[in-house]
């Protein structure tokens, strides 16, 4: 027993001369080898370097190592007058950093700092007073996220009693109450709106006011339900907005109301149904003739619809590129492999079944099956994706997540590493509720060259294309509206793009 405790004794020593002061102390402080004097003597040592090295990390502003220091310094036994003013250094250092982050408009962070104080050293009240002021203030965010801004006022000037010596506080509240008063605003002309069927000011305004307060669920609601109505709610493909009914024609007469569609578009008739000069049959008026052969074509589509492009389809633009759409709320990635077929196949180092995106909403969470990091940090759990985040599976394949048009849930997911799909396309959508191509840099699909916008939406189980007046499905004229087939061609007078199926209908 004797020798064992001097070996030990010799361990702690190197220890302590090689600057490993933790492992020396832990050496010093175990079981029976503490009762000795010369273990005494040195772990005194160790306890007093320790309290000098928090002193150095405290003034160079390493608090947080600055502060494990002190506490083993305090445990074994430094001096008692030296801990307690490093200690109040410690609190101040700390309270002045909680104080910077709440006056940048960073509770959070505040509060983070002043509770890792907390766990190491007893608060002092100015401490605590200030810890519960950065918490009224992070719940003043949220209030403020959701349009509560009366609440959220009330925080901010709790918060703002609580610690005056914080700049920007009372600032805030006054931006605060002005907020409030613009989403009030905002949202009496939204009702209105509503209530008029103004959808595209309806947009307009929702959109003004998430801007104001990201998660205002009615505004969400508006927005969906505007954007639904301005364009994407069509009887038999027709938007509503955009076809008036023909006089005298039944409701619900989708013929009627595409001939007039037809008819009343800005063009020569014969140049928007066949692209040259028609050929009139005797007895006819032009106007008569074409508008009887729009009904035949449409009213052919309409009994004999196509089935939709499927679950999984590409989409091929023409001078843009190539995408791998998927349909489903929930999305397979990993290796392409025949006997476990996944919704995105990705040629590299990852496994068969590797992770799943799944649309919960407006959402979308990322479920990681084998290793998933995201923004450089490992994901366990069902977590959720952020726009311009980048996942990382297995070792060494990267793509970006893109939220890009703030009217369509659809997601966008780009490689960032040099891997790719296969087959092989330029990026992946994950298409929701509709798909915007055009030239616009928010859109999901970026047509530089288009002077026009193209919308691809679902319906029911079909897919439709909503363009600029008069464009081509597969060779047939359509105004403004029609429905795409497994393998269907669209053609405008700029734009061309194809959809071909990956899976059955």
């Amino acid at each position: 027993m004797f020798s064992s405790w001097r070996i030990k004794l010799r361990a702690a020593e190197e220890a302590f001369r090689g600057g490993r002061l933790e492992e020396a102390g832990a050496l010093l402080g175990d079981g029976e080898l503490g009762k000795f004097l010369p273990a005494k003597k040195l772990l005194a040592k160790v306890a007093a370097e320790l309290a000098r090295r928090a002193e150095r990390r405290l003034a160079v502003g390493q608090t947080s190592a600055g502060c494990r220091d002190l506490a083993m310094a305090r445990t074994w036994g430094a001096d008692a007058d030296r801990v307690a003013q490093l200690r109040q250094n410690l609190i101040e250092r700390r309270m002045r950093e909680a104080e910077d982050y709440l006056a940048a408009g960073e509770p959070a962070a505040a509060v983070a700092r002043l509770d890792e104080l907390a766990e190491r050293a007893s608060l002092t009240r100015p401490a605590r007073a200030l810890r519960e002021a950065a918490r009224r203030v992070l719940v003043a965010q949220r209030h403020c996220r959701t349009g509560e801004f009366a609440r959220a006022e009330q925080e901010l000037a709790a918060a703002a009693a609580l610690a005056p010596a914080v700049q920007g506080l009372e600032d805030a509240r006054s931006a605060c109450r002005v907020k409030g008063a613009e989403c009030r605003r905002l949202s009496a002309q939204l009702h209105e709106a509503l209530l008029g069927e103004l959808w595209t000011d309806a947009l307009r305004h929702a959109e003004a006011i998430l801007e104001l307060c990201p998660d205002h669920e009615p505004a969400r609601d508006a927005r969906r339900r505007a954007w639904t109505m301005a364009g994407m709610n069509a009887r038999a493909g027709v938007p509503r907005r955009f076809v008036r009914p023909v006089d005298g024609a039944k409701p619900g007469h989708e013929s009627a109301q595409l001939v007039q569609a037809a008819i009343s578009a800005r063009r020569c008739p014969g140049e928007m149904l066949t692209g040259a000069s028609p050929r009139l049959r005797p007895g006819r008026q032009p106007s008569e003739q074409i508008a009887a052969e729009f009904v035949n074509r449409t009213k052919n589509h309409m009994e004999n619809p196509s089935p939709s492009p499927g679950r999984r389809f590409l989409l091929w633009v023409d001078g843009v590129g190539g995408y791998l759409v998927c349909t489903g709320n929930e999305v397979l990635l990993g290796q392409p492999v025949e006997d476990g077929p996944v919704d995105i196949p990705i040629l590299g180092d990852v496994s068969r079944r590797h992770a799943k995106i799944r649309r919960d909403g407006e959402s979308y969470l990322i479920e990681p099956i084998r290793s998933v990091r995201l923004d450089g940090r490992p994901v366990e759990r069902a977590t959720i994706l952020t726009d311009g985040c980048q996942i990382e599976l297995g070792g060494n394949v990267r793509l970006r997540f893109r939220r890009p048009h703030p009217l369509s849930a659809t997601a966008r997911l780009e490689f960032v590493s040099h891997h790719r799909t296969q087959p092989s396309s330029d990026a992946i959508l994950l298409l929701a509720d509709s798909c915007v191509l055009g030239a616009a840099a928010g859109n999901h699909v970026v047509c530089r060259d288009w002077s026009s916008q193209v919308v691809l939406y679902r319906q029911g189980e079909g897919l439709f294309c909503r363009g600029p007046r008069v464009f081509r499905i597969d060779g047939v004229p359509t105004a403004e509206c029609g429905r795409l087939g497994p393998k269907s061609q669209v053609v405008g007078e700029d734009f061309s793009f194809s959809v071909e199926p990956l899976d059955e209908a």
